[in-house]
């Protein structure tokens, strides 16, 4: 039988996620939200839209693109919460930045596989496809990064209250 975790630690965890369940945080994703996934529309499924070739398909991705940026940005604000939880509200350094990286890899790893899947399986690999390619990580690791800032904000703010 598995002994539940110590006290401390559960408030610890407590502590992080009413510091992320905040009106600011929450506000600043769903601008991330708004304005990142306008620009993941135009950059995976722009050039489908211009053509004309609306389906139900792509009506759906459409919706749906913006909940990878809002998702992405509460992670990024949630894994570098942990130093700002605790006694010193640090501003985001090189762990924000190496988690922000391992996130983009994740995350950007699987939106190519979701978006260009099906073009790099039939090898129609374009030069247009390529620079999608390498552009899409780059998008979690700012939204990511952005949401370790927008906790550094919010804690720096809450400690000034």
């Amino acid at each position: 039988m598995r002994r539940p975790p110590p006290l401390s630690v559960r408030r610890a965890w407590r502590q992080r996620l009413a510091l992320l369940c905040t009106r600011r945080v929450l506000g600043k994703a769903l601008l991330a939200a708004v304005l990142v996934g306008s620009v993941l529309v135009v950059l995976h499924q722009g050039d489908v839209i211009l053509s004309g070739q609306i389906t139900g398909r792509l009506v759906l991705k459409m919706l749906l693109t913006p909940v990878i940026p809002f998702g992405v940005t509460l992670l990024g604000a949630f894994l570098n919460s942990g130093t700002a939880a605790g006694s010193a509200a640090l501003p985001p350094g090189w762990k924000a930045v190496r988690r922000s990286l391992s996130i983009a890899a994740l995350v950007g790893g699987t939106i190519i596989a979701l978006n260009q899947g099906d073009v790099l399986l039939a090898g129609a690999v374009t030069p247009w496809v390529v620079v999608k390619m390498a552009l899409t990580p780059c998008v979690p690791f700012c939204v990511s990064f952005y949401g370790a800032y927008v906790m550094y904000r919010s804690v720096a703010a809450t400690r000034q209250d």
